[in-house]
């Protein structure tokens, strides 16, 4: 028998309700092959949908190291751990059976991109449907966590429809109801948002923190406002953009602009917001803040100091990462954002509202 022939027995008992045979089959596996992801993931899925969450918990995060740029393992251990601890998010609404004009679903939410993309996706989701009178449904996410989302549950029956093959965002600004119905959009949406900036007051109304998302971002708006003077805030991401061997410019493109910019500013303060604390040491003479600083995030939720500050500073370093560009677009405050140029071997302005969200 191969391994591919255990694979579909596996997921036939999966299918037919038989979780203890469909668990004993992927532990197989993985005894045979440990770092078989799909697997992995399929037993992590099992173990999750039958309620044993401290068991499906470390298989998602050993998915998660073995590949930390991909989004599922990742995002579904950040849900677990939430809600593990905080309980769970609003229920889903129930969806009209008959909706007037049509539907419009995106099932790859939370599976296709991380947090800054996922909100990007989100955000197209809803906006194309409040532009076409369709009814949005959305997958379990963190953002039903995080912003207490309770969008209907996706149905089956959807015609898929991918960025690369349709011009979604071009329905974001289209006459209202024209854009195709009934469909499942796909997408990372990471091209020019120039193209809908028309909606930016929309988007940014659409994500209002919930729970204890909420009273952390109000703790750590008070901690950063009563430091005064300007805040400033560096975003260095490293973590999966090293292990997937993604561009990173050097930290010295970022203390040659803050060493420019520092000394006109009005008392100035430093936030550095990184997945690899190492890389603060490299700004040690502006006595930086970190995520330490300002307390604790939820658990599966530990970016939330970072990407909280990124919204509130004044001025912005990003990295080429959505991430920090979501947090940008969310920013009401900032009257400078740059970000890395290596076309200039520096950092350049840039505004979010009119530039691609990847170079």
């Amino acid at each position: 028998m191969t391994l591919d022939d255990l694979v579909q027995r596996a997921l036939d008992a999966q299918h037919s309700g038989d979780t203890a045979r469909a668990d004993r089959l992927y532990r197989t596996l993985l005894a045979l092959v440990p770092g078989h992801l799909p697997v992995m993931l399929h037993r992590a899925g099992l173990l999750e949908r039958s309620g044993a969450w401290g068991l499906a918990l470390p298989v998602y995060a050993r998915a998660a190291r073995l590949q930390p740029g991909l989004a599922l393992p990742a995002t579904r251990r950040s849900v677990l751990l939430l809600r593990s601890r905080l309980g769970p998010p609003p229920p889903p609404r129930p969806f009209d059976p008959a909706p007037p004009v049509g539907r419009v679903a995106m099932t790859s939410l939370g599976s296709n991109g991380r947090f800054g993309n996922q909100l990007l996706q989100y955000g197209v989701l809803r906006l194309y449907g409040e532009r076409h009178g369709l009814q949005v449904e959305a997958p379990d996410w963190i953002g039903r966590d995080l912003f207490g989302f309770d969008d209907p549950l996706p149905r089956p029956g959807l015609r898929l429809v991918r960025e690369e093959e349709t011009d979604v965002v071009a329905g974001l600004t289209a006459a209202a109801g024209t854009g195709p119905r009934d469909v499942d959009l796909w997408g990372y949406f990471c091209g020019p948002t120039g193209r809908w900036a028309v909606h930016r007051e929309r988007f940014r109304s659409l994500f209002h923190w919930h729970g204890a998302a909420a009273a952390l971002a109000r703790s750590v708006q008070a901690r950063l406002d009563g430091l005064g003077g300007e805040l400033v805030a560096l975003h260095l991401r490293r973590g999966d953009f090293v292990s997937d061997g993604l561009w990173i410019p050097p930290n010295r493109w970022y203390r040659d602009w803050l060493e420019a910019v520092w000394p006109t500013l009005d008392r100035p303060r430093l936030y550095v917001a990184t997945d690899d604390p190492a890389a603060v040491a490299d700004f040690a003479d502006f006595a930086p803040l970190t995520a330490a600083d300002l307390g604790a995030g939820p658990p599966g939720a530990e970016f939330l100091p970072d990407f909280l500050t990124l919204t509130l500073a004044s001025r912005l370093a990003l990295s080429n990462s959505s991430f920090s560009f979501t947090a940008a677009l969310l920013n009401r405050r900032a009257h400078g954002v740059l970000r890395p140029d290596p076309k200039r071997g520096g950092l350049s302005a840039v505004d979010p509202w009119d530039a691609p969200v990847l170079l």
